[in-house]
């Protein structure tokens, strides 16, 4: 609850780029806490702690230059300078307060307003999250497109390790998963020619969609086409490349079957669908219906070009990949635990590869639909490597069943089963315990019991 009070609130202050219409009681609310004598002297202070250190760097009165000016980037240095200097101070105090009061007491009327005018099987609680998620969803969309002013996007770290709503969740990944460019060509494409957008790997590619959606959500599998369309036209723009990632993937594979099951015949007769395929569930799940097929082309083109850009992983079959990565996270959590998966697998490798394709697919398939929406939303806001604390944490709440495992088959079936059992306040409680405040630290943002609820704007009005 707290957490999308504090999404609403931090929304109160940030630019406007495009002019939305807001829910009544949003404007209503942006427009009481504008108007209350706190922020405005909170607001009168910031303009004064900017002109004083513009002053203090022109050398004097006469040299201060109007703070139109300045270039976006000299603004937000003056603007960050004096908003570290207010943090602290009782004019911030008593708007943060009187701000928050605000939120608290219009998210209070708007809910019992919904439930009086038609009841709902939610509680006020659960009601007022709702509300607050849409709320904080249309102030979000306002955020600036501008390539330049993704320091923005960083006052979002402290929702990390929070568990979203869904309107608050679609949001923050249009925020995060834009690429307007993709979606330009693929409309062009689309204008030019139905024909343009197919591969000539079609029918292979609604052979993976269909395993993928077997595996990963069989509740998708009206998607089918949406996801089959999408996933023909990323193919029909670089198919070679694919398919030689392809094959290198069947390949690792058949050597984790062998390496699960070393006295079996060999691989599957049938190659699991690639990665990239996989990565399409979640975002069907969050965008698939109310979406056109621009806006899913869009999304999947901005995830694939954030994890190509990626420090490089080591790509051996030896190495484990990102299975290697979560197998260093487990070992600095639980020695114990981590030297038993490598006694029972034979060896660091092997153990390493057991969950190399689940961290290659972004624990698509291995984790619920829920909790991989969850620890998207995670990765989103703090990197695609969070992935691996998302797989040491499962691996961890599974412990004693795993300890009792004396068999790589054994160990890893039990592992896959019960990994897709684990809710999201269970995922959520473990990262909480052994990966978040080292990620808060890094990210300079505080505990959730330490979170300030307001903030003087990163960007100037």
């Amino acid at each position: 609850h707290a957490c999308v009070l504090c999404a609403t609130l931090r929304g109160l202050v940030v630019m406007e780029r495009r002019q939305e219409s807001l829910a009544p009681w949003v404007s209503a609310l942006r427009a009481r806490v504008a108007a209350s004598p706190e922020f405005k002297a909170l607001s009168t202070q910031l303009f004064a702690e900017v002109r004083s250190g513009m002053r203090s760097v022109g050398g004097g009165e006469g040299d201060v230059p109007p703070l139109a000016e300045l270039t976006a980037e000299e603004q937000t240095a003056r603007v960050r300078e004096a908003r570290d200097g207010l943090l602290q101070t009782e004019v911030y105090g008593r708007c943060k307060e009187a701000a928050w009061r605000a939120v608290d007491a219009a998210l209070d009327a708007e809910s019992e307003e919904v439930l009086l005018k038609a009841p709902r099987p939610l509680g006020k609680v659960e009601t007022a999250i709702d509300i607050a998620g849409h709320g904080a969803s249309q102030l979000l969309s306002r955020w600036p497109l501008h390539t330049e002013l993704r320091w923005e996007h960083a006052a979002l770290a402290w929702l990390v390790n929070a568990h979203l709503p869904p309107s608050l969740r679609r949001a923050l990944w249009r925020v995060k998963l834009r690429a307007p460019a993709a979606r330009t060509r693929f409309e062009a494409k689309a204008a030019e020619s139905p024909l343009a957008l197919i591969s000539p790997r079609d029918a292979v590619i609604l052979r993976q969609c269909q395993a993928a959606l077997q595996q990963g959500d069989p509740k998708l599998l009206s998607s089918l086409p949406r996801m089959r369309a999408c996933a023909s036209y990323r193919d029909s723009l670089d198919s070679i490349g694919r398919s030689l990632e392809e094959r290198a993937e069947e390949e690792e594979e058949r050597l984790m079957a062998a390496a699960l099951a070393p006295d079996a015949a060999g691989a599957p007769s049938t190659p699991p669908p690639p990665r990239a395929v996989f990565w399409l569930l979640p975002l069907l799940r969050v965008f698939g219906e109310e979406a056109d097929p621009g806006e899913l082309v869009e999304r999947y083109h901005a995830l694939i070009s954030a994890l190509e850009q990626m420090p490089a992983q080591p790509s051996s079959t030896a190495s484990g990949g990102g299975g290697a990565a979560a197998m260093d996270l487990l070992k600095g959590q639980d020695a114990k635990l981590a030297a038993h998966l490598e006694a029972v697998m034979g060896g660091a490798a092997k153990s390493a590869l057991l969950l190399k394709a689940p961290c290659a697919r972004l624990g698509v398939g291995l984790l619920s639909p829920d909790a991989t929406l969850f620890v998207w939303d995670l990765c989103l806001i703090a990197g695609w490597t969070q992935v691996g604390a998302a797989i040491a944490s499962a691996l961890l709440l599974l412990r004693d069943g795993l300890l009792a495992c004396t068999a790589p088959a054994h160990l890893a079936d039990y592992f896959l089963l019960h990994t897709r059992q684990l809710t999201v306040e269970q995922l959520r409680a473990a990262l909480e315990r052994h990966f978040m405040p080292e990620l808060r630290a890094r990210l300079g943002v505080p505990a959730p019991e330490d979170v300030l609820p307001l903030e003087p704007s990163d960007v100037v009005s």
